[in-house]
């Protein structure tokens, strides 16, 4: 008997959802995987149909790489209770923070706010409004990430 729940299932497809929107599209995926598109989008789709499809480890991580972000990875980890932590100086950037990073910062957080706004102007937040906020969050959370990298380049 399976243990993931719905829920969780459905947290793991947000999460591929994001990834392929941070990563330039579920089109932009099949040259790195083993599948096609339609099977990609399988992975993401919320409809019954597909609600047993769940990316596999070999290709959440190459979206993961492709989305510059380990959001499926990080979906599910915390599905096990844990959460990542960056893995030494090697993922360190090579430059320091810019007052470009800054701003890619402030814009990702300002669409965040932007499309919460919007999901939760009708009092409820629905799967539409999760498809939409989630990835805005995703990007923030990036850019961030790569923001404090560039500063914590800087602190050694």
């Amino acid at each position: 008997m399976r243990t993931i729940s719905e829920v969780e299932a459905r947290s793991i497809k947000a999460a591929t959802d994001a990834a392929y929107m941070l990563g330039g599209g579920v089109t932009a995926f099949p040259d790195l995987t083993r599948v096609n598109v339609s099977t990609l989008s399988k992975y993401a789709s919320f409809n019954d149909e597909y609600r047993e499809s769940l990316i596999p480890c070999d290709i959440a991580i190459e979206a993961d790489r492709r989305a510059q972000s380990p959001v499926i990875v990080t979906a599910m980890a915390r599905l096990l209770g844990y959460r990542l932590v960056r893995d030494g100086d090697d993922a360190m950037p090579s430059r320091p923070a810019s007052l470009t990073d800054v701003m890619r910062t402030y814009s990702e957080t300002a669409d965040v706010i932007r499309e919460a706004n919007k999901a939760l102007a009708d009092g409820e937040i629905d799967a539409a409004d999760s498809k939409a906020v989630l990835p805005e969050i995703d990007e923030a959370i990036r850019a961030l990430q790569q923001l404090r990298d560039g500063f914590a380049r800087n602190a050694r």
